[in-house]
């Protein structure tokens, strides 16, 4: 099996592709999460928006598995934290969340972790 096309690049790429993935993933189900449509409680699990949200999810972890090749795992970590900084925005941005001083707390936190982390 040649895998030359596995380069610590494409491992980084597919990091933050992974990154990338869980975050519109987990939009995806918060979207569902609000939404206020009573079809019954297995509706709630088997609709197209909470299965590709799963789906996503899994391939995340994938591309996670192909970045561990060459991405060290003391950075990987700090490369999937963003996800929960990305979802602060994009809630913010995107489902119009407010957001409260305990979440721009943890945001911050998570940024000082990062940056601890990388010195």
């Amino acid at each position: 099996m040649n895998t030359d096309f596995i380069t610590p690049a494409v491992c980084y790429g597919a990091a933050f592709i992974a990154v990338f993935l869980s975050t519109t993933s987990q939009i995806l189900l918060k979207q569902q999460a609000n939404t206020t449509a009573k079809k019954g409680f297995i509706w709630k699990f088997l609709n197209p928006r909470v299965i590709i949200s799963y789906g996503l999810l899994f391939l995340s972890l994938a591309l996670n598995q192909v970045a561990l090749i060459y991405v060290p795992v003391s950075v990987l970590p700090c490369i999937t934290a963003t996800s929960f900084i990305w979802i602060f925005l994009f809630g913010a941005v995107i489902l119009k969340e407010h957001p409260s001083k305990r979440k721009v707390l943890g945001v911050v936190i998570i940024l000082a972790g990062i940056a601890i982390s990388r010195l």
